[in-house]
């Protein structure tokens, strides 16, 4: 299916790369900037749009409270909001939907390509195998907590806000079942994910700043 296509294009460019470095690690570590590179500007998108969506937080704050008796009211008013600001509520979903059949296709290119069995990278013995000391999956589950602490989470009810934080745990329990080199490629692309996030929240957004001069 897809995923095999997807699966066969980065077996491509992992065996392009270790033909370069001579290490299945530092392969997966260079493909997952490359595929960073291919994501950037939709990254971009959504994390220009997570940081309007903090800046207008005492707006929608405001918003809820004056119109708390009337929620169609209070839902039009929220959107226009949004529209003024150029902020979209679902951007954040989108990334990682897209970036789903990267994630299955390269699990496949672990569990399946016999090029890649018994790589070692550092102290990990083998590449396709579990990180036995669970090192890389408490890495991912750290670096997913301090990647959600850059999010705004204002605009979120309280359950919603709770699944959120739970998320991190949820989803590092599954990286000690992965191969530890999909979970290499998890750490790597969350530290760059991370470096992406705090430059844009440090730089100075136009649309924001023309909002408040008009």
């Amino acid at each position: 299916g897809i995923f095999g296509l997807f699966a066969k294009i980065l077996l491509l460019m992992l065996k392009f790369f270790y033909g370069l470095v001579g290490n299945w690690g530092v392969a997966i570590i260079l493909l997952t900037m490359s595929i960073k590179a291919v994501f950037f500007p939709l990254m971009q998108k959504q994390f220009v749009s997570s940081k309007r969506m903090q800046a207008i937080q005492p707006q929608l704050k405001a918003l809820k409270e004056k119109y708390k008796d009337n929620q169609q009211l209070q839902t039009q008013e929220t959107m226009k909001l949004f529209s003024e600001n150029n902020v979209n509520p679902m951007s954040g979903c989108l990334p990682m939907v897209i970036q789903m059949p990267v994630w299955f296709a390269l699990y496949n290119v672990m569990l399946y390509s016999v090029e890649i069995y018994g790589s070692q990278f550092l102290y990990l013995k083998d590449l396709t195998e579990v990180d036995p000391t669970g090192v890389l999956p408490l890495v991912v589950t750290v670096l997913m907590v301090l990647q959600q602490k850059l999010m705004p989470m204002g605009s979120m009810d309280p359950m919603q806000q709770k699944m959120m934080r739970l998320m991190p745990v949820m989803f590092g329990v599954f990286m000690f079942t992965f191969p530890s080199g999909l979970v290499l490629y998890f750490s790597v692309n969350n530290v760059l994910t991370i470096a992406q996030q705090w430059y844009i929240y440090r730089t100075p957004d136009d649309n924001s700043q023309s909002g408040k001069a008009t």
